[in-house]
C-alpha cells in the first residue's frame, strides 16, 4: 500500500496536533528499563528516586527517554527540572510531564 504526500502530510499534522495526555504519559513512565544496572524498574520509580536525591536533571532524562525524546528546544529541559522540582506524587509527576511535552512537542 503506497501513502501520497499529502496522507503522510495530514497523518504527521493530526499525530502532532493531539495533546500528550495524562493517560499516555502514565503507560509511557510505566515502562520496565529492560538493560543497565536498573533493569526491570520502571521508568516512573528511577525519576521519582532521582526527584527524591534532588538529581532533576536525571529525573528529566527519565521522562525524556520514557517518552522517545531525543531533541528537545534549547531551555526546555531546564524548563521541564524546574517544573519537577517540587513533586511529591506521581500524579503530579505525570500531570506535568503531559503539560510540558504537549507545549513543546505537539502543538506546532
Amino acid at each position: 500500500m503506497k501513502i501520497t504526500r499529502r496522507q503522510l502530510r495530514r497523518i504527521i499534522r493530526e499525530a502532532t496536533q493531539r495533546p500528550m495526555t495524562a493517560d499516555y504519559v502514565y503507560d509511557q513512565l510505566m515502562g520496565v528499563q529492560d538493560f543497565g544496572p536498573r533493569k526491570g524498574l520502571t521508568r516512573m520509580q528511577m525519576a521519582m528516586d532521582a526527584i527524591a536525591a534532588g538529581d532533576f536533571i536525571r529525573a528529566v532524562n527519565h521522562v525524556e527517554d520514557a517518552l522517545w525524546i531525543d531533541d528537545p528546544p534549547l531551555g526546555a529541559e531546564e524548563e521541564l527540572a524546574g517544573l519537577i522540582a517540587g513533586v511529591r506524587s506521581e500524579d503530579e509527576l505525570v500531570a506535568i510531564a503531559a503539560e510540558w511535552g504537549t507545549r513543546h512537542f505537539r502543538s506546532r
